[in-house]
């Protein structure tokens, strides 16, 4: 099986409540997006009943295809319901943007921190 490392998606335990949180590295690709959206939704299913909280850590991603942005926005749309809220971490004013039409797009909020620590739960 091959190893998917990006985004890297795992639990982290923040102030008492799991949280899922992607890694993200270089640039975010279309083949990038298909397999992530697919782990993402295998593990919104098994807690169906959860509201969860997800951090996207894109502070080493530099970049995204545009098909890629698509296929999240859409992933976003069809989990919406179970994601309480979302941290995105970075410093880049283009991700910030794609951050942005995501929120506008799926009614989701999106709180832009610098750093991991800054994010308070």
């Amino acid at each position: 099986m091959e190893a998917m490392d990006n985004p890297s998606i795992e639990w982290i335990n923040k102030s008492g409540k799991d949280c899922l949180i992607f890694t993200f590295s270089g640039k975010f690709s279309d083949q990038d997006a298909i397999t992530a959206t697919e782990k993402w939704r295998q593990i919104f299913a098994s807690r169906k009943q959860e509201k969860i909280i997800l951090i996207w850590n894109c502070l080493d991603m530099h970049d995204y295809d545009q098909q890629a942005r698509t296929l999240w926005v859409n992933a976003c749309q069809e989990m919406k319901d179970q994601i309480s809220f979302i941290w995105l971490i970075t410093n880049s004013l283009l991700i910030r943007m794609g951050a942005s039409v995501i929120s506008v797009f799926t009614s989701l909020k999106i709180k832009v921190v610098s750093t991991e620590k800054d994010i308070v739960i």
